[in-house]
Order: C-alpha cells, then sequence, then structure tokens
C-alpha cells in the first residue's frame, strides 16, 4: 500500500464531519489502521523536532538498527541524526538544532522557577519552614550509604566560591544513573542572572536532561536562604531531605567519600 494513500487516510480521518474517526478506522484492515498510526507519530516526531519526512524515516531507520540498541530510551532525534550525520557540515547542523532547543528549554524551567520563588514570596511563608531545622547538636555527617534515595539541597555562590563548584560537582556525580542520590535542587545565592546560573550548570557538569526532567533543579535562593540561615560565608551549605524535615550534612566532602 502507498505512502501516499496513507496519508490521504489521515487527512480524511482529521477532516471527516460525517463520522467519526473511530468509525473511519473501523472499516480499514487492520494492518492499514497500524500504518495510519505510524504516519501519525512521525508526523508527531516531525513537528516536535522541526524535521522533514526524510529526517524522519532516517531516524526510524537508525532506531532500528543497532543504535537503537545502544542509546537510551529518550535519545533525540537530533541527536541521532548528528551522531550519524555524513559530513561535518550536516553534523554541526545537528548540533546546532539541538542547542537551539535545549537553550529554549533551558529558558523555559528557569523562567518557571524564578515564577516558583514569587509564589513562595506571595504566600508569606518559606519554602522550608526554619522552625523544623536542626541545630547544631542535629547536625550530622551522613556517609555517602546513608543518601541512598535521598535528594538533597545545596547554596551555593557562583563568585569567590570554588568549594562550591567542587562540592556541587560532587553532588551532581551523585544523582547520575546508579547512584545514591534521587535528586539534587541548587540554590545560587549571589546572583539572578540566567547566563551565568547556566554558566556554573555546565561548569559542574549538569546535563540539560537532568534540568528537563527536574533530577537536578536550578533556582535562585536569595530569597529563600535569607529566610533560615544567617550568612553566606561558610558556603556551600548541604541539606538532605528526610520527609518534611532538612538535616544539614556538617562534613559533607567527608560524607561523599
Amino acid at each position: 500500500m502507498s505512502r501516499r494513500f496513507l496519508v490521504a487516510v489521515s487527512l480524511c480521518l482529521a477532516s471527516a464531519y460525517a463520522l467519526s474517526a473511530e468509525t473511519v478506522l473501523s472499516t480499514l484492515p487492520k494492518s492499514t489502521v497500524e500504518q495510519v498510526d505510524t504516519l501519525r507519530e512521525q508526523a508527531q516526531v516531525m513537528h516536535t523536532w522541526g524535521l522533514s519526512e526524510q529526517e524522519a524515516m532516517r531516524y526510524e531507520s537508525l532506531m532500528r538498527g543497532p543504535r537503537g540498541a545502544f542509546s537510551v530510551g529518550n535519545i533525540s532525534p537530533l541527536e541521532v541524526l548528528g551522531i550519524h550525520a555524513e559530513t561535518p557540515a550536516e553534523r554541526r547542523t545537528y548540533a546546532d538544532r539541538l542547542v537551539k532547543l535545549l537553550y529554549e528549554d533551558t529558558e523555559r524551567v528557569l523562567a518557571f522557577e524564578r515564577e516558583t520563588q514569587m509564589a513562595w514570596k506571595r504566600l508569606g511563608k518559606p519554602m522550608f519552614d526554619p522552625a523544623r531545622l536542626p541545630g547544631k547538636t542535629a547536625r550530622q555527617a551522613v556517609d555517602q550509604g546513608q543518601l541512598w534515595g535521598k535528594r538533597l539541597a545545596v547554596f551555593v555562590n557562583l563568585k569567590d566560591c570554588p568549594r562550591c563548584a567542587a562540592v556541587t560537582r560532587e553532588l551532581v556525580r551523585m544523582t547520575g544513573a546508579e547512584s545514591p542520590l534521587t535528586g539534587l535542587d541548587i540554590y545560587v545565592i549571589d546572583t539572578q542572572d540566567p547566563e551565568a546560573i547556566r554558566t556554573f550548570a555546565r561548569d559542574v557538569g549538569i546535563i540539560p536532561e537532568a534540568v528537563s526532567s527536574r533530577r537536578i533543579t536550578l533556582n535562585q535562593g536569595e530569597t529563600l536562604f535569607r529566610q533560615y540561615l544567617e550568612d553566606d560565608r561558610d558556603l556551600p551549605k548541604v541539606f538532605v531531605r528526610d520527609g518534611g524535615r532538612l538535616h544539614l550534612l556538617a562534613n559533607f566532602a567527608e560524607a561523599a567519600r
């Protein structure tokens, strides 16, 4: 059955007014319905990733081969096509297209995080209740085994704080596959510049997928920080979430070894 005929069937399904799409589909052979569904999925991929029909077909062909077996399930079509580019110029084009989409998504994530911070401010209550934070007697150094299944929050400065970058890089490493942490929330205190935050994220090894999946979040945290910590002269500050409580890690450098 020709591809042109299947496209025509899809258009008919989209524009039918006398019969529902389900009624039309029920009159077609099962094989035709399956092919129409495939075309629908392909059209969605083309729309989402800005692919031509030829690119979509090449992507599907590549994913049916070793690339589909070697790659993670959520690898993007642009990454697949870029990895298998036939010329340097083609590879560069796919890289440019992917980075543009990642940049736009990072902008959306940061914009929502800013709005979330404003929502907490409008609520008039801190995200973390200071009254529930343990005092000095409750501070604890937690070994890495005790961090399995936990999510951490870290407060950092970007300027004049090399230890902030070093500790954050270690925390990022601990959120990867087969690592102890389930997630990490990074709160930047000394800047609200999205570009500076993105640069810091790249420098400590954060990949865009970790941000888009919210395994790692990037936040402007000065307002939150001032609600329950006295000063920022001894950053970074790392907390482990335990239900509704936060426990300050007294010496993360030792605990993370």
